[in-house]
């Protein structure tokens, strides 16, 4: 029987699941702290979720193939596992329909101040119409899309269902999306000049890292709202706060951060005009079994040396041995 380990942290639903639908001819083993790592020793097989301790490449002698919990890698030494002859496989797409539905619920929720209000209710008060001059609607807006991949896709559909209009940059332009859609594709100076939301849909690498800093604030509208599911480090936090503080932009729906978790006593968690998620863009129950058998489903293609769900999902093709 062939060996899966299991490394990293998942909630009880999302354990439940895989444990409760290995694969014919698997054995699915708990590894999931490093102290655990030895029992890594003969399993071919890997399923990772969050952030692993990197020197997890010393355990794993028999591995053959790496499957990542989600989308994200930007925490894996890809050539490091690339030159060993390891694939490792992300989930693309499979968060991405629950990642966008917190996007517009973090647009929604600033635009209409649902904190501020519902603070105010809980303390006494009936601000029926204290925020009416600074609430406003999703319709007619121009929200402003910085990668229009798989969750760049899905906010963009659900926007354009509330009335707005979709503006694009991405470093692969998507004419098809334009022709049917009506989107438009712009430069990253137009997107940020022209945003009334500018939501971040793009991954982090090191073309991306601190790509929203000071400059890129001062060119956005004063009234713009940021959106960030996407990571934490793409925005210069920083110059975030100095934006929000001085009006260069009115407010910011942030899931991620630059350093996870965010402490208590950060800087952002003292803005009003911040509504603020932990990291949850991908964490829902019914979502689980999607992503658990979509990971099961790789591991049972490779082992019968078939392709995988998608030519994408393999991170680290560039770095395998030929």
């Amino acid at each position: 029987m062939k060996k899966i380990g299991l490394v990293g942290i998942y909630f009880p639903g999302a354990y439940e699941a895989l444990h409760q639908n290995v694969p014919d001819g698997f054995e699915l083993i708990d590894a999931l702290s490093p102290a655990a790592y030895g029992k890594l020793a003969d399993c071919e097989y890997m399923i990772s979720r969050l952030d692993i301790d990197p020197e997890i490449i010393h355990h794993t002698p028999s591995l053959r193939f790496w499957q990542r919990w989600g989308a994200g890698f930007d925490h894996v030494d890809l050539k490091a596992w690339g030159e060993r002859g390891i694939p490792i496989a992300t989930c693309p797409g499979v968060n991405s329909g629950i990642v966008a539905e917190l996007a517009i619920m973090l647009m929604l929720a600033g635009y209409r101040n649902l904190l501020q209000i519902n603070r105010d209710l809980r303390a006494g008060h009936w601000p029926r119409y204290e925020y009416f001059g600074r609430s406003f609607m999703l319709r007619g807006k121009t929200v402003g899309i910085l990668g229009l991949g798989h969750i760049g896709k899905k906010v963009a559909a659900l926007v354009t269902a509330f009335g707005a209009h979709v503006i694009y940059y991405d470093i692969v332009r998507m004419t098809q999306q334009e022709e049917l859609f009506g989107y438009r594709f712009v430069d990253m100076d137009t997107l940020l000049r022209e945003s009334d939301i500018f939501s971040i849909h793009c991954p982090l690498d090191e073309t991306t890292r601190g790509l929203i800093g000071a400059a890129e604030f001062a060119k956005m509208k004063p009234s713009c709202m940021l959106i960030n599911t996407a990571r934490g480090p793409i925005v210069d936090e920083r110059a975030l706060i100095d934006a929000l503080t001085t009006g260069k932009i009115a407010t910011a729906g942030l899931d991620t951060y630059e350093k996870e978790p965010l402490p208590a006593d950060h800087p952002l968690l003292t803005l009003q005009n911040v509504v603020a998620s932990a990291h949850a863009g991908g964490n829902t129950k019914d979502n689980d079994i999607h992503m658990v058998n979509y990971i099961y489903g790789n591991i049972v293609r490779f082992d019968r040396g078939r392709p995988l769900h998608t030519e994408l999902d393999i991170v680290n093709a560039q770095y395998l041995r030929r």
